[in-house]
């Protein structure tokens, strides 16, 4: 009875304290009331995968947009550390290209003479012989052709020819007697008069000599001393007039002017390709530097 009795008093509280059960949970915290912020998980029911899908949708361009901003400013930083190492390379290669690019003046001593030269024996252009001892006292120059050459004999010829004006204008030409000479290597089409008529267009000074044939010894011989070589090359002609073919041949020779000194003797040769003022020049260098050479000795 009296457990009964106690129940039936305690009852209202008990309901009231179920209802309070029941009710949502609050929390306290001093005089403000917050709501439990699990409730709202509590009662919502768990997301599907569309809705992760969709709720995952708008924060994926954030962070796509984050990485992307991230990936720029790395590039940027790699762009700019490439171009700075580029120009630091350029400059360092520009540096190694001036250095080497830089002229290097050497200088070659050449210790002996070469064999080039000797005693010879020709004729001039009025039948006269002429030797190497007719020579004796002067610097000469002597170069080996033909009058029919097309061209490098006349472009050698000239170049010589102003390179002798050039050198009697200038003080140092003055003190020594500087000869030159052409030999005929074709003269059995080179008469004497025909080399005289050839050697008209150039220099006055130039002296013509020749064989007695192209089979001449005394000829041979010196072109031997001389290092030239000569050899005919043979064709056929046809003539306007007459339509008939005729056998011709021209001559393939060493292009080549050689300086000898007052002596005789080798000092330097000169290649066609070089222009009036290099001749000059280095005509009188080494004449000067040949007259030094003998006085030390």
């Amino acid at each position: 009875m009296l457990l009964r009795r106690s129940i039936m008093l305690f009852s209202p509280c008990l309901k009231s304290n179920a209802r309070f059960l029941i009710q949502r949970p609050r929390y306290y915290f001093g005089d403000q009331r917050k709501e439990n912020p699990l409730s709202d998980l509590e009662q919502k029911p768990p997301l599907t995968k569309d809705e992760v899908k969709e709720t995952l949708k708008g924060q994926e361009p954030e962070e796509e947009e984050d990485i992307s901003k991230r990936s720029n400013v790395l590039l940027y930083s790699f762009g700019a550390i490439g171009l700075m190492l580029g120009y630091v390379f350029m400059q360092i290669t520009q540096m190694g290209y001036q250095n080497k690019s830089k002229p290097v003046e050497m200088t070659v001593k050449h210790k002996g003479k070469a064999q080039i030269g000797g005693p010879w024996k020709l004729l001039t252009t009025d039948g006269r012989v002429m030797t190497d001892q007719d020579l004796k006292g002067s610097y000469y120059m002597i170069y080996f052709g033909f009058c029919n050459c097309p061209d490098i004999c006349p472009a050698s010829l000239l170049k010589l020819s102003k390179a002798l004006q050039r050198i009697r204008q200038l003080p140092e030409g003055k003190l020594f007697n500087l000869k030159t000479i052409f030999v005929s290597v074709d003269p059995d089409r080179d008469s004497g008069e025909r080399v005289d008529r050839f050697l008209s267009h150039f220099d006055k000074s130039i002296i013509g000599l020749r064989g007695r044939s192209n089979d001449d010894p005394e000829l041979k011989e010196a072109m031997r001393n001389f290092k030239i070589y000569a050899s005919k090359i043979k064709f056929q002609q046809e003539d306007e007039k007459t339509k008939q073919t005729t056998d011709q041949y021209t001559i393939d020779h060493t292009i080549i002017t050689y300086l000898m000194d007052s002596e005789n003797n080798y000092v330097t040769h000169l290649g066609s390709n070089l222009g009036e003022f290099d001749l000059a020049r280095i005509i009188v260098e080494k004449i000067l530097e040949n007259e030094r050479e003998k006085m030390q000795n």
